[in-house]
C-alpha cells in the first residue's frame, strides 16, 4: 500500500510534467474525499502569498497539472490549503489547458 503523498509510478513519457509534492496533511484529507475521475481530482489551492488556482488536477499525493501553465507554478511549501471542487476540466486535451475566462495567469480573478 501506498503512503499518503507517494507516487505510484513515474511515466517515460516526454510530455509528463514534473509533480509536485502536496503537503502530507492535505495529501490525507484528499484521500478521504471522492474522485472528479477515475484517479484524480480536480482542486483548488491556495498559496501563503495569497495566490489561488481554481483548476488543479492532483492524482496520488501530487499536484500534475494547473490549468493555464505548462508546469505547476508552485512548489510543495508554498501550498496553505487545498479544497475539492471538481470543476469540470478535460485537463488531458490541450486546449483546455488555456487560462479561464476571468482568470489571469495568476488564478487571479480580473
Amino acid at each position: 500500500m501506498l503512503a499518503v503523498g507517494q507516487v505510484l509510478f513515474r511515466s517515460k513519457d516526454p510530455e509528463m510534467r514534473h509533480l509536485v509534492p502536496i503537503p502530507k496533511e492535505w495529501a490525507a484529507y484528499l484521500k478521504r474525499q471522492r474522485e472528479t475521475g477515475l484517479g484524480y481530482q480536480v482542486i483548488s489551492v491556495n498559496l501563503k502569498d495569497g495566490r489561488r488556482f481554481d483548476q488543479v488536477v492532483a492524482s496520488e499525493g501530487c499536484v500534475i497539472q494547473v490549468r493555464g501553465y505548462s508546469e505547476v507554478p508552485f512548489q510543495e511549501d508554498e501550498v496553505e490549503s487545498v479544497q475539492m471542487n471538481n470543476r469540470p476540466w478535460n485537463f488531458r486535451v490541450a486546449d483546455s489547458a488555456a487560462p479561464i475566462e476571468g482568470e489571469n495567469q495568476n488564478g487571479k480573478r480580473i
